[in-house]
């Protein structure tokens, strides 16, 4: 009981983003099972949630971090300083697309926007296809259960103890994990956005964007805005460099600094769309 006490009063604003008080319920179920390792029912079991202002459904799982993503994107909006910066976008790449709920978010603000995405971890892949389709958004993403790298290879999937939320890759060579694949975003572009201006690519790959942005020369010309977290130690001025190096000029729209990543917005600069 103190348990269940002590979640609702932490976490009052959130639980009001909630529709109903079965999602609240079921929220606040969520956040015990992790909690706690009690052999309680429903551990592994996956629910619909709704949110205010949202018509359908969300997919979540019980015991896991999908809801801290939920409560990152819908109600802490992490992605505020996209949606006061970027008024259009007819194609967005999203990298680290998780269970789909910033799929979901693009969709609130850019309602025609085609969408590439990528997840290389399979349950979260599975969901993140469930999310889409609740959603009635099977024709406008393009789901690809990989990596986003510099090249094609193989690689593993590593979880170190953090979450759903917080898989990394590692070279193939590494202990542990599972083998996925890795294509080159250049290839991923020239088949699903030939020739097309990428209005916002979305990076959140656990670390993995230093080598992404490291060769980037071919692709990041494509590139209009980039809303990115970026994994320590990778830094910011790691990130410029790499994008002068590409020969690509973008500005700082918005910086967050959280303990565990920044959250960075850059857009080419006003002159050069």
């Amino acid at each position: 009981m103190a348990s269940i006490l002590e979640t609702v009063s932490s976490h009052r604003k959130t639980l009001s983003g909630f529709a109903g008080l079965r999602d609240q319920a079921l929220y606040i179920y969520g956040r015990i099972l992790r909690r706690c390792s009690w052999s309680l029912p429903g551990r592994h079991a996956v629910a619909q949630v709704r949110l205010r202002g949202q018509r359908n459904p969300f997919h979540v799982r019980l015991a896991s971090t999908d809801w801290l993503v939920l409560e990152e994107i819908f109600q802490r909006d992490e992605y505020a300083c996209v949606r006061e910066t970027v008024r259009e976008a007819g194609c967005i790449v999203d990298l680290g697309a998780n269970v789909g709920y910033s799929l979901r978010y693009w969709q609130t603000l850019f309602p025609k926007a085609r969408v590439i995405a990528m997840e290389p971890e399979p349950e979260n892949c599975s969901i993140c296809s469930r999310n889409i389709t609740s959603a009635g958004l099977q024709g406008q993403v393009k789901l690809l259960q990989a990596a986003a790298g510099a090249r094609r290879s193989r690689m593993r999937l590593l979880d170190e103890g953090k979450g759903e939320w917080a898989y990394r890759t590692a070279a193939i060579e590494a202990a542990g994990g599972r083998p996925v694949d890795a294509l080159p975003l250049a290839e991923i572009l020239a088949e699903h956005a030939k020739d097309q201006i990428v209005d916002l690519l979305k990076c959140d790959i656990e670390g993995a964007e230093k080598e992404l942005f490291a060769d980037c020369r071919e692709w990041i010309g494509q590139v209009d805005a980039i809303v990115i977290e970026l994994h320590q130690p990778y830094t910011l001025d790691e990130l410029l460099a790499a994008l002068k190096k590409a020969g690509a000029e973008f500005e700082i729209v918005s910086q967050i600094n959280r303990k565990a990543c920044a959250v960075v917005l850059l857009r080419r600069p006003k002159s050069l769309h």
